[in-house]
């Protein structure tokens, strides 16, 4: 888990700019998106690993009472300057920090998998505890069939940078790898490690977190002879997940 400060602090200094420039347009379709996979009224939201707030400040201008925990000092700063009156951002380490509040929902997007399958579980059960009774999470998982199939594929995340990206697998412990450097500086690479379940497997997690998995809503894939990316792709061949659970 040592890597995590490190690398997400290199990702935003990597992307701020490009990021900076996505239309606010796509952020509002992504909390729109939320909102319709939750299905039913809420009015407070804890976001984990939230990066630079920009899918918790789309939440807060809908109305909804947000509290964004994030570990990078960076990330932390940076969205304090854009964030809506009706979002907290604190600078944390949720496996570690204390909160005492319930919420009607919990969302942990792109990122779940930090350190080994016990920390995993203590975090599903940190979630179980952050619920209301009659409150859900949306967590997106990585599928591991994907990831070993797009080993040492290289891409840049955006066209605006000089940013390289390559993805691996360690199979021996189904971890997607996703190292990151600038083509100028090729000895300085950054790697995210991140440890990946099937629908099975994860299932298998959250029932021993007395949490029951209601949905799953597969997220998109990108198919690199063809370089096309599509939105939905089958559960069991697209990069993460999304499930919806619940207190059982």
């Amino acid at each position: 888990m040592q890597w995590t400060n490190q690398f997400y602090k290199n990702q935003f200094l990597f992307l701020k700019s490009s990021v900076e420039n996505i239309p606010t347009a796509y952020f509002e379709r992504e909390a729109q998106k939320i909102t319709e996979q939750v299905g039913r009224p809420f009015e407070t939201v804890l976001e984990l690993g939230a990066g630079m707030g920009n899918i918790a400040n789309q939440l807060a201008l809908l109305g909804k009472e947000v509290m964004a925990i994030e570990l990078v000092k960076e990330l932390t700063e940076h969205a304090k300057k854009y964030c809506d009156e009706k979002m907290t951002i604190i600078c944390g380490d949720f496996y570690t920090i204390n909160i005492e509040q319930q919420f009607d929902l919990l969302i942990y997007l792109d990122g779940f998998g930090v350190g080994n399958d016990e920390n995993q579980l203590r975090l599903l059960k940190r979630i179980y505890n952050w619920l209301s009774d009659d409150g859900y999470a949306l967590i997106d998982i990585y599928e591991p069939n994907y990831w070993r199939h797009v080993y040492k594929e290289e891409m840049r995340p955006t066209e605006y940078t000089k940013i390289i990206r390559q993805y691996g697998f360690d199979e021996e412990n189904s971890r997607m790898l996703d190292t990151w450097w600038h083509m100028e500086e090729k000895n300085d690479k950054y790697t995210q490690s991140l440890a990946c379940y099937t629908a099975e497997e994860i299932y298998d997690m959250c029932q021993q977190a007395n949490l029951e998995i209601v949905t799953y809503y597969p997220n998109g894939a990108m198919n690199f002879k063809t370089w096309t990316y599509c939105d939905i792709a089958p559960l069991h061949h697209c990069i993460s997940y999304r499930i919806k659970v619940r207190k059982k």
